[in-house]
């Protein structure tokens, strides 16, 4: 492996890291297996920098397959026991958990700041973009974490809370399969596997490929262009493209905005930082686009065969498993012997054995086995199909034979009878093609889901019932009264008429009626004022008091009332009576002088008192 190469699988070991923070899984059994991933990731590329030996290779292939078997194998015994699990070691299964996602991040952070100075600039830029993007994404899972770590606290019900178990039980051993799937996927890519090839162009299309064999002389061409053309779906499966990259997508475009205010925000174009920044802003652009490209080139890879898929099919989920946990005990040993053996062929040097065509279509080889009821084969999504004189036949959830009768989904059984995985892997139950679909949810329960009456298709919501008219807008009805509703935008239904309704706009006046203006008038000041000392003293009888402050408040408004009275006639008695004779004389006086001034009339009835001369 040259020195860009191995830059290029660091990438893929960030990627892989990535994949870990996806899913928000609690390690129950107390072991990182992401860790054991990590590892092997780790040492395929020291395997690859310094050519060792293939047997090397071949040792860490070996050892990761049978480390996921163990993985299984110690999680259904923790299933097995999860009444008798005392609540504290979820609890701290949790703890663990983000305490495993952060030192997985620092491991790979320092591992990365090793070889940072070996690395180009551009590289180096890359490189912490990613390292940004994962410790994003670890905030997020471990924030979930931390949610479900609440609710396990303050669960009461036993019932309840082991059926929350049992369902992260579940999201665990699906998180496990994805991981070493996309681990099997990462040694495909790197390693030169020793298998026949045509003498052909890789990058042509399944089309150009079908003719090419078909018009082949050799005999056994037609049987396999055959065979292609009947299994193009599988084919198509080797791409994938699952909802778990709908988180690192959308921190990219977060970073991208956050990075695009930065830009703007900084004054001088020719600065280093700006330079940077772009260089940062161009390559989560391209990252963008490459996530959006392989998400078309999934949906644009279609076979043009006589059978036409419809659009809303999705690719189910077991298709591309490589490991399936759900396989029984004896069976998963046996798929793990089976992909060994054909690992050491692949990467034997010796090919004159039996060549590999696909190592992911190892679980589709059918070999016959025999138990109390009869021979039966394992198919590729982990059944145990019965084959009969007329036709198929699997066991339900009575332990009985019933035809194997799929159709767009592939329909398994358990205890409360048959489902199909959706593309969500959820169970969704259905007991026959033309019956109601209901979900099982954490509680327990079965919950309708989606039903068919009178050809109409009804789904359930939280709100009830409805189903979508051609407009594509929800019209839920109630069951008693068959009155059709409809979502107002503010998450509110209202009532459908069959006529438009129009109101007229609310009154700009209060309505109040005359009564209160009464009331408002007369009674309303001492009504505060005595409401106000009530509150104030807040006695034991507060009526008793209300009575004595409104009788108080009378007598004070009497007395005020009574003291104006007093005041007023006090103010008439006291004006001065001057009678005709002292104007006169005031007005004589006044003229003499030339002023208008006031005239004592007590110097009449006084003589002036003379001073006699010594």
């Amino acid at each position: 492996m040259e020195k860009k190469e191995a830059i290029t699988f660091l990438f893929n070991i960030a990627k892989e890291i990535k994949r870990s923070f996806e899913s928000p899984v609690i390690l129950v059994t107390s072991k990182d297996y992401a860790d054991d991933i990590y590892r092997s990731l780790l040492d395929m590329r020291q395997v690859l920098i310094h050519s060792l030996p293939p047997i090397k290779l071949a040792e860490m292939v070996n050892k990761f397959h049978f480390q996921w078997l163990q993985a299984v194998k110690e999680i259904e015994d923790f299933r097995k026991r999860i009444k008798e699990t005392p609540r504290q070691v979820i609890l701290n299964a949790i703890d663990y958990t983000i305490q495993c996602m952060n030192n997985r991040y620092e491991y790979f952070n320092s591992f990365v700041h090793t070889l940072r100075a070996s690395m180009p600039a551009e590289d180096r830029i890359i490189m912490q973009a990613d390292l940004e993007i994962m410790s994003d994404m670890r905030d997020t899972v471990s924030s979930v974490l931390q949610d479900k770590k609440h609710c396990f606290q303050i669960e009461v019900d036993q019932y309840d809370y082991v059926v929350k178990l049992n369902y992260e039980v579940d999201e665990l051993l699906n998180w496990l399969d994805r991981i070493n799937d996309s681990l099997a996927i990462q040694f495909c890519k790197v390693i030169n596997l020793h298998v026949p090839q045509l003498p052909s162009d890789l990058t042509k299309t399944l089309k150009e490929i079908i003719d090419e064999v078909a018009g082949s002389e050799i005999p056994e061409a037609p049987e396999i262009a055959e065979q292609i053309e009947l299994k193009g779906n599988k084919l198509r499966s080797i791409i994938r493209f699952d909802a778990g990259h709908e988180l690192e997508v959308s921190k990219v475009v977060e970073k991208i905005k956050i990075l695009q205010d930065r830009i703007n925000r900084l004054q001088e174009k020719k600065s280093s930082a700006v330079l940077a920044l772009q260089h940062k802003m161009i390559y989560l652009e391209e990252r963008l686009q490459s996530l959006e490209n392989l998400k078309m080139s999934l949906n644009a890879l279609k076979m043009e065969s006589s059978r036409e898929i419809e659009e809303e099919e999705v690719l189910e989920s077991a298709e591309v498993q490589i490991f399936n946990h759900n396989l029984p005990p004896k069976d998963r040993c046996r798929l793990v012997e089976r992909l060994v053996k054909l690992w050491d062929n692949a990467l034997s040097s010796d090919v004159t054995g039996k060549s590999t065509i696909s190592i992911l279509s190892v679980v589709d080889v059918s070999e016959v086995f025999t138990d109390d009821i009869g021979k039966f084969t394992v198919d590729r999504h982990g059944r145990k199909i019965y084959s009969r004189s007329d036709g198929d036949f699997q066991l339900n959830e009575k332990n009985e034979l019933v035809e194997v009768n799929d159709d767009d989904h592939i329909y398994f059984y358990d205890n409360c009878g048959r489902y199909y995985l959706d593309h969500k892997r959820r169970r969704i139950y259905k007991a026959h093609a033309n019956a109601s679909e209901y979900e099982l949810y954490p509680t327990g329960h079965l919950l309708k889901v989606m039903e068919v009456r009178d050809g109409i298709e009804y789904r359930y919501d939280f709100r009830g019932r409805y189903y979508v008219n051609e407009q594509g807008q929800r019209i839920y009805l109630n069951p008693e009264t068959n009155e059709k509703y409809e979502l107002d935008g503010f998450g509110n239904l209202v009532r459908m008429h069959s006529t438009e309704m129009f109101y007229e706009p609310c009154p700009p006046e209060p309505m109040v009626v005359s009564e209160c203006k009464y009331l408002q008038e007369t009674v309303g000041g001492a009504l505060k004022i005595c409401l106000a000392n009530v509150l104030l003293r807040q006695p034991a009888d507060p009526i008793a008091c209300l009575a004595d402050n409104l009788e108080k408040y009378r007598q004070n408004i009497e007395d005020r009332q009574k003291r104006r009275d007093e005041e007023l006639k006090m103010q008439a008695e006291r004006e001065y009576y001057v009678p005709e004779s002292v104007h006169g004389l005031q007005s004589y006086a006044g003229e003499d002088e030339g002023i208008y001034t006031s005239y004592d009339s007590n110097f009449d009835t006084y003589q002036t008192m003379t001073i006699p001369e010594d």
